[in-house]
């Protein structure tokens, strides 16, 4: 079972329809988690975690009452295998140690998205194109800083041009085979929805492999 931990509907900035519709159309079994529910900690069927895109900004030396949700989770299952998905992925960039670089304005296009497979050989890219077009829609651009860095945070894709014009990191690993976030929105275009299959069905798979062998 994949959990989906969010407190909003969908809507055009999360685009949660899309990401529901692939997850049925890969047959990848889900749960909507809207509250903090200490049953669910408790359960042995939760294979991994989504934290998909929201409507409010992460400001990583604030206090955000908002983000409770989802750190309730990331404490109960410190090892599950987790996919930040744009504002998930800022969440687990600031919660590992990296920064979010601010801009006033939504960034809205599909731009060219260098994944360098053959340097980076994750799973969840495993049947990706090295170069295509990626739906991305969003405000902050996260950083891996040195002490994320020296953690083990690294870079796995980039954008060949962001709105500086130049080449920045849109996809991470949080935690080695097992932690990912993405700054685009696999779910958001079906030549892309294989990512969250992979994730489901070969990251989170192995995960759950190790840990019971």
């Amino acid at each position: 079972m994949l959990l989906v931990i969010t407190r909003e509907p969908p809507n055009n900035v999360n685009h949660l329809s899309e990401l529901y519709h692939s997850l049925r159309d890969q047959d990848i079994p889900y749960e909507i988690v809207t509250k903090c529910d200490p049953a669910i900690t408790r359960r042995k069927d939760i294979r991994a975690m989504i934290f998909p895109g929201a409507r409010f900004r992460i400001h990583p030396e604030e206090p955000q009452p908002e983000l409770e949700l989802e750190l309730f989770y990331l404490y109960h299952f410190p090892n599950l295998p987790t996919l930040g998905i744009c504002h998930g992925c800022q969440l687990l960039m600031v919660y590992y140690g990296g920064d979010l670089i601010p801009y006033n304005r939504f960034w809205i296009r599909s731009p060219e998205i260098e994944l360098d497979i053959a340097h980076c050989g994750d799973t969840i890219f495993h049947g990706e194109e090295p170069r295509q077009q990626l739906h991305v829609h969003f405000h902050d651009l996260p950083v891996v800083t040195p002490a994320a860095k020296k953690a083990g945070v690294r870079e796995i894709a980039w954008m060949t041009k962001f709105r500086d014009g130049r080449r920045h990191a849109c996809a991470f690993e949080f935690v080695k085979n097992r932690v990912y976030g993405f700054m685009f929105h696999p779910e958001a275009k079906k030549e892309t929805r294989a990512i969250l299959s992979n994730f489901y069905y070969k990251v989170a798979a192995g995960a759950s492999a190790s840990a019971s062998s």
